[in-house]
Formats: structure tokens, sequence, C-alpha cells
């Protein structure tokens, strides 16, 4: 458990650097910064290298975890998929358009999205994000022996330490589980695969989390 934690801890360290890593590239866009260059293609580098880390790791352990349902967020996941889109798109505005804001190219631009190259380098990155998207499917949840992980992603992003209790709510094939800070997480499951498996889920579920 203790080393789950540690994961857990790498995981969201991973997250802020993937978020600072967007946030630079919006900022070299528009200010000339020393080695504005080196600073975002180290932080590319080393969250790709991360990833197909984390990857291999899955590929390898593909029995370490089972299917548990979908996270249920009562809200269309359209909107993840469109802020994403909209972040792009207002990137590849702010740099194709930029002399509407009076801002001369910087050497970033410029090496980044080099006009002569077509914006090749915007195009690359931009696809690689929406098919991570489709393929890390931050929704579908899997049970581990440590606790619950998201497709796509080896670490945990749930311990079982971290939920208080848990209910099951056949009605509506949900399972609410009651985090340490009285929020809930709710997760759908497919109604079919959870009969077939429900003494193993329940099992795994009752070994870890208090039932109400």
């Amino acid at each position: 458990m203790l080393i789950a934690k540690k994961l857990m801890k790498i995981r969201k360290v991973l997250k802020g650097l993937l978020f600072i890593c967007f946030g630079l590239f919006f900022l070299f866009s528009i200010v000339d910064v020393q080695l504005s260059i080196e600073i975002v293609v180290f932080f590319i580098i080393a969250l790709v290298v991360v990833k197909l880390n984390e990857l291999l790791m899955i590929y390898f352990r593909s029995n370490y975890r089972k299917s548990l349902g979908r996270i249920e967020l009562f809200r269309s996941k359209f909107w993840d998929y469109l802020i994403s889109i909209i972040a792009i798109f207002l990137l590849y505005l702010t740099i194709r358009y930029d002399y509407l804001l009076e801002l001369k190219p910087n050497t970033f631009v410029n090496f980044f999205f080099d006009p002569k190259a077509n914006h090749f380098a915007y195009y690359i990155i931009s696809l690689t994000y929406l098919i991570s998207l489709v393929i890390n499917d931050n929704r579908i949840f899997y049970y581990t022996k440590q606790g619950l992980v998201t497709k796509g992603n080896y670490f945990e992003d749930y311990l079982w330490e971290d939920f208080k209790t848990y209910t099951l709510i056949e009605e509506q094939s949900l399972i609410r589980f009651t985090k340490k800070n009285d929020k809930f997480l709710f997760v759908k499951y497919e109604e079919s695969y959870f009969q077939e498996n429900k003494t193993e889920i329940l099992n795994v579920l009752n070994k870890n989390i208090p039932y109400v």
C-alpha cells in the first residue's frame, strides 16, 4: 500500500507537469524567454517517456486489473472534447494571427510553427493530444488490489483507503463510493457483465470498503 501511495503521488506530479507544459507553451508563444525551446522540449520528452513506460507496464501486466464500469458525471463527454478542441483552436489563432495582437513571432514560435513547414509541429502535437483523449478514456474504471484506475493509466487514481463506504444502487446500475471528504464518486456498470462477475467484484469491494 505504501508503494501504491508513492505511485499516486508520482501520478499527481505528472499531471501537474502536463498542465505546466501547456501553460508554458502558451506563455512562450507570446513572450520571448531565453531557453524557452529547451524547457518545453524537456517537458515533452519527459512526459512522452513516462507515458510510454506506463503503457508498457499496462501491457506486461494486463491481468492485474479488471473492468468495473464508467464514471457517471451526469454530463456528456462531449464537453471534455469541446474544451480540448477550443484550447487547441485558441493556440492556433494566437500563433496564426499574432499580427492582430501586434505580436511579432519569436524564436519559440518560429521553431515550433514555422510558416514554411505549414505548422507541421502544431498539427502533430494537436493530433497526438486528441488521440490520447480517445485512448486514455478517463471515464472507464478498472479495479485492482490497491484501488481504482482509469483506462490508459497504470497508476491508481484512487486507493481503497481513499473511500469511507460504498453503496450498490442496482436499479440504476450504479456503485456509489463515498470519499473520506464525504464527496461521492459514481461508477455505472454494465448489467450483464456485473452479474457475471458480481461475486468477485463484491468480494473485492467488501474486503476493502464498508458497505452501507
